[in-house]
């Protein structure tokens, strides 16, 4: 029999029981001893034939990895993924447009405004707006253990799109807006619908990164230029499913443990 872990940090799992538990009844469903296992207890456990890390500690996941388990996302995924400098340094090799950024120390980009955040944040969190200099430079005090990056603004604001990949393919994708804020994350408030036609920029945009990356389940987002151009925003390792419960049919727990188990496990 497989043995499964769906990993997650202790404070994430309390905010997605509903998500971990649905992982792990699948994963029991198609013959797998599956458990959830918090980060914190996983360096003192046996390692199991496969994880489904929703977490974000690449380092940890690779530590399993080169132990022998199977790890869904990828720790180089993960890696890459949940440091925005390393998305823009990945993506910039491809060819992927992005909107210009700069660290402490270094000249501002196009602007002003402009959007300060950290490189390690998810979900809309540590972003934080600034009209001036001073402004960018006191949000850097703010987010000094975060790797703080300044970036300029999407010309259309409040509005992204996030496209959800699952073995390199897309399933779904959806479009978020705010009219309260330029941030447009549902977690923050925002407004979602489901996109019918995925535009074809953003399908080509995926399937560079789907190629290269060779992600599991990612979600992929978007920000809006003024004559249909796009913008990569970020990469999702750990991404929400809210949205697809709540937009779609789709089953995001059971086609994950589904995906895992049949082209991870049985081959």
């Amino acid at each position: 029999m497989t043995d499964c872990w769906i990993l997650y940090d202790r404070c994430d799992l309390e905010h997605n029981l509903f998500f971990a538990r649905s992982l792990r009844d699948n994963g029991s469903r198609l013959g797998m001893d599956t458990e959830i296992v918090l980060t914190e207890d996983a360096s003192s456990l046996p390692v199991p034939d496969l994880v489904i890390s929703r977490c974000r500690d690449w380092e940890l996941t690779k530590r399993i990895e080169e132990k022998g388990a199977t790890v869904v996302n990828d720790p180089e995924v993960s890696r890459i993924s949940n440091d925005k400098s390393e998305t823009y340094r990945f993506v910039s090799n491809l060819g992927i447009p992005y909107l210009p950024y700069a660290f402490p120390e270094e000249e501002l980009p196009p602007g002003p405004p402009w959007v300060v955040k950290s490189c390690l944040g998810h979900g809309g969190s540590e972003v934080r707006w600034a009209d001036d200099a001073e402004t960018v430079e006191s949000l850097f005090d703010e987010l000094v253990d975060r790797k703080p990056m300044v970036q300029s603004t999407a010309p259309v604001l409040g509005r992204d799109i996030r496209l959800y990949a699952l073995g390199g393919k897309p399933i779904a994708a959806v479009d978020r807006t705010s009219g309260s804020d330029f941030r447009a994350n549902f977690s923050l408030g925002g407004k979602a619908s489901l996109l019918q036609d995925i535009p074809d920029g953003m399908l080509r945009i995926s399937e560079k990164i789907c190629e290269k990356l060779d992600p599991d389940f990612v979600g992929i987002d978007f920000l809006h230029g003024t004559d249909g151009e796009v913008y990569l925003n970020e990469i999702e390792d750990v991404v929400g499913t809210r949205m697809l419960y709540a937009l779609t049919a789709l089953d995001p727990a059971r086609m994950l443990m589904e995906y895992a188990f049949h082209s991870k496990m049985s081959r």
